[in-house]
């Protein structure tokens, strides 16, 4: 039997559409289970529209306290050869995320504002980012400057 549970959870490309924090993936740990956060993927995409010089974007995990509101569902995939469902709840921010007020940062990044910019960052072993049982987070994104025609995504490896 598996010592944890692996899976994935994709926000999809979350408009940037002013330069506010921006939850664009909205996690709720079981009751009775936490989760642990191995690896954090964001990535920046364009259709032509505009970008501001010379700036950057935030991306933060942070912990959130309120009642989530609106937000696309989200279904984590297993990773490897499991097929067990995974306990927690996520949204995504592709349709707009509301009632969540951002709290306490676990875990911050600057990536380019620019089409094609990324970010990988694993967490080294023992290093996790702990999600306890019955916690709300969020993975916020905000642009230095708004811009037009651009998104974010984010794509989180966890275990339960």
């Amino acid at each position: 039997m598996a010592r944890f549970r692996p899976y994935f959870a994709d926000s999809g490309a979350v408009s940037i559409a002013s330069s506010s924090a921006t939850p664009a993936l909205y996690v709720a740990s079981a009751a009775g289970a936490d989760l642990d956060i191995l690896e954090v993927r964001a990535s920046v995409s364009g259709s032509g529209g505009t970008v501001p010089s010379n700036t950057s974007i935030l991306v933060q995990y942070s912990i959130v306290t309120g009642t989530v509101g609106g937000g696309a569902a989200v279904t984590p995939r297993p990773v490897g050869q499991g097929s067990t469902a995974a306990q927690s709840t996520w949204k995504s921010g592709s349709t707009a995320l509301t009632g969540l007020t951002q709290g306490n940062v676990l875990w911050s990044c600057d990536i380019p504002y620019a089409a094609g910019s990324f970010l990988l960052e694993p967490f080294q072993d023992g290093f996790e980012r702990n999600v306890p049982a019955g916690t709300l987070g969020a993975f916020y994104f905000t642009a230095g400057s708004a811009g037009s025609g651009y998104s974010v995504a984010f794509r989180v490896d966890f275990t339960e």
